[in-house]
């Protein structure tokens, strides 16, 4: 007998449905042998799962995508197959206390970065194969009960071409011949681990080879990209990293080998898969990387690390506790880079300008939610990979070191590995092992910090009498819809004027609490020239600078000695951009004023990419080309006046940004024609693409003629999907018409490759020929989301949403006309909807605060 089954099918489990089988089984193995063929759309799969039942008669099921079942047995008896809503039916008269239940099938390969995803490199027509289960993909291989409270052994063979290399979670035990070419690897069954931590890499992979102690490292790219790999860096962080976290948690790594593969196509950053760490191969530097680059690069490799104990070997009951694997790893990995790597003195200034910043921004959007929230489902989980649970939990895990102090933090966290190795735990558990390692009481934080969403501000005011402060009060507060005030401890920095510079006099310990902390200790001191309340950035809060200290700030920032407190003030003012205080052609100009003389590249880098959203998106029509134009003379002159390589690659990157009429794109155009003149320095490819995109988008003549000369430069996947962009983002009706209608109808096409084409379809100098695509997009979006899988409708959304040409009326209009319609029944498509339309209403309210001004 065999069964089909649409992959379209509802594919969500939910909480309840969770804890109910978790109760009813346990005891779980699973032997999976999978034949693989090179060139093949299906591969064949036979699984044997065991396990025991609390209840045989109440019956069971195991989520199952298989394309085609063949056939299936429980407990040795042919059984009927019943495979509906991509979940396989066991009935309760077949089943026992233990059972053994064995599925013969075929199942297409995925081309959506989940499942078993199938690529063919187009230099070389090699065929690679990864697999990627989070949160709740691991069926698309294997039927299974696919919830991260039911782990389970997994004993694989797999069949496969003998050219290929094939990779798992734990080492192979046997490789034989198959004869036609093909040979058999069988792997050392694994210890018990969750569904979505399972992993399968299989193609003509090159491997780079390394130890650390007696445990082997191994990492695998692609051939054709493998010369571009810098094999000693990745494996000095790697080491680095293995020896600090098995030190630190006073626990070794606990698997028997350390794999991290490069895959293409991959949806994520890194996934954190047991022995067997998979990356995206944005990760290996085709172009020369900045040193920013390379930090940003190491601190996945420690954050997927810092996994392998925390999510890995001890993991989270259901997806409620995301944040315990995804905060702590984040928190861990920048620690990490502090205390074992070369990037000591810049760790803690990039996790505030990259995750805190993040944090911050999310936090305020209507879709914000606790750290430790509610999650419902396996679709609400897809939408919680977000700045709150990786940047605000680490963000408030760091804060909560402090107040435990280094040492109660690792004593609490050696604790709970001791106690809980192997199995799953919930936040009552991770709370009571800190408690136990560090003595103090947690439940009031947990309840202000983790249960509650929102951010604070807290900002100083003061009064000056005759030179002297009169009074000085800390104000805290909070939005309406989050009215919770917690506690903070901090401390406010007191600066002084001086000839050479702002001085800092004092950095004052407080603590605040509550709607209004009166400063004893500043009151009647001499009157600084300003003050900030969150030196060294200990408090997760917005900082609403004072009159005073503005003025002082905006005529003194590139001159305030110390370069992170530059960094928290830039970003202070960058949120009063986004909350309409302070303009964005304003924010723009002191960019141009302020960067010439910044010598710290995350500094420069964060507030210039700021700059260019800020033309881009908080600008009205009127301003944004005076404005873009300042901004690209002023990256231009950078350019060719820095001497530091890592400058050069940044400031032409914000040059082509801001590059917004046919002239300076013509401009930009000659620097790769003619070169820089600038010694051992030209654009890079992925600066050519951006440019030719640029130039075929704005209709400048010769532009899309570049395309073909341009692919013969760079016959890579990335030129592929560049010139899948290009395509698209042509000014011709046709081709925007041919398009949108392949973004429907296209199930053949990989998820990345349409993605691109997608990202080149909006283009403002087109807005005419653009009309009426806002309308298809509302009209049709529900659909989309319907009947497609969550992973393309969530790029479809993001890449597509019309607010990319301007926040106008109409797409405000549409979007919460298009909420009232769907209200809670699809969180999948509602929450990005709030969120863009959140952005879309405060991008329009920051365009006509920056027309008043």
């Amino acid at each position: 007998m065999t069964t089909e089954t649409a992959m379209e099918s509802l594919n969500v489990l939910t909480e309840t449905e969770a804890q109910e089988r978790a109760q009813q089984v346990s005891d779980v193995s699973y032997d999976l042998a999978l034949s693989l063929n090179a060139g093949s759309e299906t591969y064949d799969g036979e699984l044997t799962a065991r396990f025991s039942l609390a209840s045989p008669a109440d019956g069971a099921f195991l989520e199952c995508t298989s394309k085609t079942i063949h056939a299936l047995t429980v407990n040795g008896n042919a059984a009927e197959i019943r495979h509906e809503r991509n979940r396989l039916y066991l009935d309760g008269a077949s089943l026992e206390s233990e059972n053994e239940v064995a599925i013969s099938y075929t199942n297409d390969y995925d081309h959506i970065g989940a499942g078993l995803h199938q690529f063919v490199d187009p230099e070389d027509d090699r065929e690679y194969l990864y697999t990627h289960f989070e949160p709740y993909d691991a069926h698309r291989l294997l039927p299974c009960f696919d919830q991260p409270d039911i782990k389970a052994t997994l004993n694989l063979t797999v069949t496969a071409p003998s050219e290929w290399l094939v990779v798992a979670n734990y080492p192979p035990t046997t490789t034989a011949d198959a004869g036609g070419g093909r040979t058999r690897h069988e792997f050392t069954t694994t210890p018990r681990i969750s569904t979505y931590l399972f992993a399968l890499v299989a193609g003509p992979y090159v491997r780079f080879e390394d130890a650390w102690e007696d445990t082997s490292l191994g990492v695998l790219c692609r051939e054709s990209i493998a010369p571009h790999f810098d094999a000693d860096e990745f494996f000095e962080v790697t080491r680095q990293g293995l020896t600090f976290f098995s030190d630190f948690f006073d626990f070794r790594y606990p698997f028997d080998k350390y794999d991290q593969v490069f895959v293409p196509e991959f949806n994520m950053g890194a996934m954190e898969n047991v022995g067997c760490i998979t990356f995206s191969e944005r990760m290996i530097f085709r172009d020369p990387p900045t040193e920013l680059q390379r930090l940003n690069r190491a601190e996945v490799v420690l954050h997927e690390m810092a996994h392998m104990w925390f999510g890995d070997l001890v993991t989270m009951q259901w997806w409620n506790d995301l944040w315990l694997n995804e905060s702590f790893a984040t928190y861990m990995s920048y620690l990490a880079m502090d205390r074992a790597t070369r990037w000591s003195d810049s760790a803690w200034s990039a996790f505030h300008a990259r995750m805190k910043a993040w944090a911050y921004e999310q936090d305020q959007l209507p879709t914000t939610h606790p750290i430790a929230g509610e999650v419902p489902d396996t679709d609400a989980t897809f939408l919680n990979f977000d700045g709150i649970t990786y940047g605000k939990g680490a963000a408030v895990l760091k804060q909560l070191v402090a107040f435990l102090g280094q040492d109660g933090f690792r004593e609490g966290m050696r604790d709970y590995f001791r106690t809980y190795a192997w199995g799953n735990t919930t936040l009552a558990d991770f709370l009571g092992a800190l408690e136990r390692g560090s003595g103090r009481e947690l439940g009031p934080w947990s309840e202000a910090w983790l249960e509650t969403p929102g951010v604070n501000t807290i900002a100083p005011q003061w009064d000056v009498a005759e030179g002297t402060v009169n009074s000085f009060t800390i104000q805290q507060t909070a939005p309406s819809d989050h009215p919770t005030l917690r506690p903070h401890r901090t401390e406010i920095a007191v600066y002084d004027r001086a000839d050479d510079g702002p001085q800092l006099r004092d950095a004052q310990p407080v603590d605040i609490d509550g709607a209004a902390t009166v400063i004893e200790e500043l009151t009647g001191a001499p009157a600084p020239a300003a003050v900030f309340p969150n030196h060294d950035d200990h408090a997760f809060a917005k900082i609403a600078l004072d009159d005073r200290s503005l003025e002082f700030v905006q005529a003194e920032l590139d001159r305030f000695p110390d370069a992170f407190q530059r960094l928290l003030l830039w970003h202070t003012l960058w949120d009063m951009v986004r909350d309409q205080q302070f303009s964005a052609a304003d924010y723009a100009t002191l960019c141009t004023e302020k960067l010439a003389a910044e010598e710290t590249l995350e500094i420069a880098q964060t507030v210039a990419y700021n700059a260019l959203l800020a033309v881009g998106s908080y600008l009205p029509d009127s301003m944004r080309t005076n404005s873009a134009a300042g901004l690209y003379q002023f990256a231009r002159s950078q350019l060719f006046t820095t001497t530091e390589p890592d400058f050069r690659i940044m400031w032409s990157r914000v040059m082509l940004g801001a590059a917004q009429n046919t002239d300076h794109i013509s401009e930009a155009l000659r620097l790769v024609d003619d070169g820089t003149g600038i010694d051992g320095y030209e654009l890079d490819q992925d600066m050519r693409w951006s440019l030719i995109t640029k130039a075929t988008a704005y209709g400048i003549e010769g532009g899309y003629e570049r395309l073909e000369a341009e692919l013969e430069r760079d016959g890579s996947d990335r030129g592929r999907r560049a010139a899948e962009q290009i395509r698209t983002s042509r000014p011709d009706a046709e081709v925007k018409s041919a398009a949108w209608d392949r973004y429907r109808n296209d199930r053949d096409t990989s998820l990345q490759m349409l993605t691109a084409s997608m990202h080149g379809f909006w283009w403002r100098p087109q807005a005419e020929l653009l009309e009426g695509y806002t309308d298809r997009f509302f009209s049709e979006i529900r659909a989309v989301f319907d009947e497609r899988d969550k992973e393309y409708a969530s790029r479809y959304f993001s890449a597509l949403y019309p607010a990319q040409m301007s926040p106008s009326d109409e797409v405000i209009n549409c979007s919460e006309a298009l909420l009232a319609e769907v209200g809670d029944d699809l969180v999948i498509l509602t929450r990005p909807l709030r969120e863009a339309l959140d952005e879309a209403r405060r991008a329009r309210a920051c365009q006509d605060f920056a027309a008043t001004q």
